[in-house]
């Protein structure tokens, strides 16, 4: 009996020493995971530029090095890629009939290029709350519906469509433009615009995941609350 009561003595000694220890470790985890927080804080480029430039310059051949072997990986869709460039770059340069098609495919390229431009500021809005719907395509769309009323068509010349909108020369029937004639008048602007705002979207998205895979907490109050949200809660939704 004696025995059996110095054994359970021992292991409840064993399990309190294992639970200090225990609060000891997390504790010292969270101690160092706040000086690290603060050490990360201090390396910027106006108090540390030295070691900023230092990990700019590793971090920069890491993903050099990172991004040559994946090229190397895909070479074949590589050269494919650059055997079409090349093939562009002489039908863009060559003088022929085609021509034609190549000013009206570069213009194209670039009013697509435009819109999608807009629609990455709007998203993105770089601090200022840029809203390029209201600013740009909303007032195209207008000036289009109006127009398009105004004219009974929407057959403008081009150009000077779409710097300056002008009735067509050709007669139509009264009251035949249509709701559908003027969206698909302005779908293209309208789809290039929305996917620029999804564009916009992709580089936080792409901060987060890589910090999120890096290992490191964000040092944002709003995602710690959440983390421990998602701690307490029995279901992670």
């Amino acid at each position: 009996m004696a025995e059996n009561g110095t054994d359970c003595d021992q292991r409840r000694i064993g399990m309190t020493k294992e639970q200090h220890n225990g609060n000891f470790t997390e504790s010292s985890l969270s101690e160092r995971k706040r000086r690290d927080r603060e050490e990360r804080l201090n390396i910027v480029l106006w108090k540390q530029p030295l070691v900023t430039l230092q990990y700019f310059f590793l971090e920069t051949l890491i993903n050099l090095k990172e991004w040559t072997i994946k090229l190397w990986q895909r070479r074949s869709i590589v050269l494919c890629a650059l055997l079409t460039l090349t093939v562009l770059t002489a039908t863009y340069y060559i003088e022929g009939a085609h021509q034609q098609y190549v000013q009206y495919m570069e213009k194209k390229f670039f009013w697509c290029a435009y819109w999608v431009g807009l629609g990455i500021l709007s998203s993105v809005g770089l601090g200022t709350g840029l809203h390029t719907f209201l600013l740009y395509l909303g007032p195209h769309i207008a000036s289009v519906t109006l127009a398009a009323y105004e004219c009974n068509s929407v057959n403008f010349p081009e150009p000077p469509y779409p710097d300056q909108i002008i009735c067509p020369d050709e007669e139509t029937a009264e009251g035949s433009i249509s709701l559908w004639a003027i969206i698909s008048k302005v779908r293209l602007e309208a789809c290039m615009w929305g996917a620029g705002t999804a564009i916009g979207e992709l580089p936080p998205y792409f901060m987060a995941r890589a910090a999120r895979l890096s290992g490191a907490e964000p040092d944002d109050e709003e995602y710690q609350e959440f983390e421990e949200m998602l701690e307490h809660a029995q279901t992670a939704q």
